[in-house]
């Protein structure tokens, strides 16, 4: 096989054993992800008894996964560049496991929050190794539907553990939540090692003694032929971006608006998602409650990904759409605050609401690509997703605060709908800026290119496509 077909032989061939392997033990990983991340909402009334944590300690119990998170994604997941992304993903099953080791053993609130952070890195490391093992070694008829598992993988780790682990914590009490996702991210050690291959382009650039041969060896496993020498991997390789790119002249206001917009959607979003169980099973004194709220949220929320995946394949108006989305969440949540304190069908109001909070989480993957043009895209997207997830932070560690000083949560909850609004108004001028004078210069290059393509047709033999 000629070494520069390589790559898109992989991309156009059948999918080997090998390749399906990687797939499931893959997206196992991320189940078990969304379980290790979602344990603490599910479990909080009973780790609040248990430790006798005050709201404000239970709400930064909430944000330590998710600081854990930015520290993976930001800073432990790179090393991938060095090191391969095979050793990343194994490094993350074991940090998820430690967290899961140090949490279940937590007398203390200090080490209680260690392990969720540490935890959080080992989540953050393996959704960003995952998803480039699956870019290289997922083909593209299988792709789309991969990846679609892949951004479901962690609300149905939320369903799973809410239903699975739920009765055993309300028997056994909260460690066993967290020794169940120490036992089952343990597991996937081994299966990492076996299942999760080296990224092909890192085995082709590093050009280390025996590069080839490890080349070769992944060719082989996937019933490929073997090639004479490393493919020339300088051709997959973007460009790299300078940061001040998304920064300059028309480009600052769009990410500043962007950061903030996504800032103020996270927060509203994640003490949502924090805070709803514990504070339901406060109202209603039954902590078996928890559990069952977590995993009608799952099914909304899995609900809502595939819908708005659906209504907006051919939409053009994403930005609205998106904002449209956003306003009837804050709506929800507020209605949610109001029905938990009356009793009043508090999980079919919540469940409803995670369907619009979870299509808005979709809408703004969506759109922020949007706001750039292609060479500055992806550098723009990793500042607004990555910055702008800091609000995921904030959000439960600012419920506990308020729940801490004895305010309403009906008034609590109205709040932190404010943000979601507030979040809706930006998208909706963001379209206003994405829809100006770039836009005209875009459609007017595309007129000229369309023109010149229609002159050019009369002497080219007709195709048919």
């Amino acid at each position: 096989m000629s070494t520069t077909n390589v790559f898109e032989a992989v991309k156009t061939g059948r999918m080997s054993g090998m390749q399906w392997r990687a797939v499931i033990v893959g997206l196992l990983l991320i189940v078990l992800d969304g379980y290790d991340i979602a344990l603490a909402s599910f479990a909080s009334p009973y780790i609040a008894q248990g430790l006798r944590l005050t709201p404000q300690e239970l709400g930064y119990v909430g944000s330590g996964a998710l600081v854990g998170m930015c520290i993976g994604a930001g800073l432990i997941a790179p090393l991938g560049d060095k090191y391969g992304r095979r050793f990343s993903a194994i490094l993350g099953s074991v940090l998820a496991t430690a967290g899961m080791a140090v949490s279940a053993s937590a007398d203390v609130f200090e080490v209680l929050i260690v392990g969720r952070v540490i935890t959080g890195a080992g989540v953050g490391t393996l959704l960003a190794a995952i998803a480039v093992i699956f870019s290289e070694y997922v083909n593209r008829k299988f792709y789309a539907l991969v990846m679609g598992l892949y951004a479901a993988g962690v609300p149905l780790g939320t369903l799973f553990g809410s239903q699975l682990a739920g009765p055993v914590i309300a028997e056994h009490g909260w460690r066993a939540g967290f020794l169940i996702g120490l036992f089952a991210t343990g597991a996937c050690i081994p299966l990492t090692l076996w299942a999760i291959p080296e990224s092909l382009s890192f085995v082709a650039g590093s050009r280390k003694p025996g590069a080839l041969k490890r080349f070769n060896k992944l060719l082989t496993s996937m019933r490929m032929p073997a090639v004479d020498a490393l493919p020339d991997t300088s051709s997959l390789a973007k460009p790299k971006v300078p940061v001040s790119e998304v920064f300059r002249g028309s480009m600052l206001v769009r990410t500043l608006m962007a950061i903030v917009s996504y800032f103020l959607f996270m927060a509203a979003f994640y003490f949502t998602t924090h805070w709803s169980a514990k504070y339901l099973a406060d109202v209603t004194g039954d902590h078996s409650i928890a559990p069952h709220l977590m995993t009608m949220y799952s099914v909304g929320g899995l609900i809502g990904v595939a819908v708005f995946a659906v209504v907006t394949a051919r939409a053009a108006n994403l930005y609205l759409i998106t904002a449209g989305v956003l306003l009837v969440s804050a709506l929800g949540m507020g209605l949610y605050g109001m029905a938990a304190t009356a009793q009043t069908l508090p999980v079919l109001t919540l469940s409803v609401a995670s369907v619009f909070l979870s299509a808005g989480t979709a809408g703004f993957y969506a759109v922020v690509p949007r706001l750039y043009p292609e060479k500055i895209r992806s550098t723009g997207y990793g500042i607004v997703i990555g910055v702008g997830r800091i609000g995921g932070v904030v959000g439960p560690s600012l419920g506990g605060f308020f729940f801490q000083r004895n305010v309403d949560e009906r008034l609590v909850y109205w709040l932190f709908a404010i943000p979601m609004v507030l979040s809706a108004v930006m998208l909706v001028a963001m379209r206003g800026l994405r829809d100006g004078q770039d836009l005209a210069d875009e459609e007017a290059g595309a007129t000229m290119a369309g023109g010149a393509r229609r002159a050019e047709e009369p002497e080219k033999p007709t195709a048919l496509v």
